[in-house]
């Protein structure tokens, strides 16, 4: 593990698709401790809630190879079934794909899942569907913890936008398997200061998406190049002595070039790291004065 004392894990779509040996394997060359799985909207990563035991031994034999983790997996495939949808069908496929995710975390010996904050994502939402969101992932907490999985909810730019309202739902089901998976991106690029918001969340905080973003702008947002500012960030998860997993999210799945960005965005983080130890403080959001 690097110096920096926060494992550094590494998201799937980061990497080009390959075979699992070449992307564990280029994971570690890469200087990371660990890899999140990703099970997005498309059947193809949908199928996975689908593998055999020998097929979930082959990727640990893979990840033991490369001396890799497998920390995480992202359950964005929720955002085309939403555990908050009007339609019953939506919800009953929702709530037994979340079984089966849960069931291939305990086979692969993931330790967080992580569920999207929305309630719905490609429908209309309402009150009733955030309602409906929280009292199936309530059903769905009880399974994650008869299984021993630990599922984090992640704040998202619709539905649950902050680690506050997270705390809400995590207060009303009470489960030390829910807690909060953040990601600083997020909340910048929705303008939630989110330094008071991580300190309200401490004690629920399993894990940290870091990346960057721009105003109202998620997604492909080059490491440093954003409004985020790095060396005050790490220097507040110093201050409220968090030493839980940073993921690094990047979505590099169709570019020849992606060792190359990977290489420079790992060069950043650990920079920055070391920066903040030494720098004088300066402002959360570089636009700012």
């Amino acid at each position: 593990m690097p110096s920096n004392q926060f494992p550094l894990i590494l998201y799937e779509k980061a990497l080009m698709p390959h075979d699992w040996p070449q992307m564990l394997s280029e994971t570690a060359e890469l200087g990371f401790d660990g890899f999140e799985v990703s099970i997005d909207e498309s059947d193809a990563r949908l199928a996975r809630l689908d593998w055999t035991e020998k097929t979930c031994l082959s990727v640990i034999r893979a990840a033991q190879d490369a001396g890799i983790a497998l920390q995480s997996l992202c359950f964005s495939g929720q955002r085309r079934f939403p555990l908050g949808s009007s339609d019953p069908a939506v919800v009953q496929t929702s709530r037994f794909m979340m079984e089966k995710c849960i069931r291939l975390c305990q086979s692969l010996g993931i330790r967080v899942l992580q569920v999207a904050g929305y309630d719905v994502f490609y429908e209309r939402a309402s009150p009733q569907t955030y309602h409906r969101y929280i009292d199936n992932l309530a059903e769905m907490t009880k399974i994650a913890e008869q299984h021993g999985v630990m599922l984090a909810i992640e704040p998202v730019e619709k539905g649950v936008l902050s680690i506050q309202m997270a705390l809400e739902i995590i207060n009303a089901i009470r489960s030390p398997f829910l807690q909060i998976y953040p990601d600083i991106a997020n909340m910048a690029a929705l303008g939630i200061d989110y330094f008071p918001q991580m300190e309200a969340g401490l004690g629920h905080i399993v894990q940290i998406h870091i990346r960057d973003a721009l105003p109202n702008y998620f997604y492909g947002v080059e490491i440093g190049t954003g409004i985020i500012n790095f060396v005050d960030t790490f220097r507040l998860f110093d201050r409220l002595g968090l030493a839980c997993p940073l993921t690094l999210e990047m979505w590099n799945m169709e570019n020849p070039a992606y060792h190359e960005v990977l290489s420079n965005a790992m060069r950043f983080i650990l920079d920055t790291l070391e920066a903040s130890r030494i720098n004088t403080a300066v402002p959360l959001f570089s636009n700012k004065p």
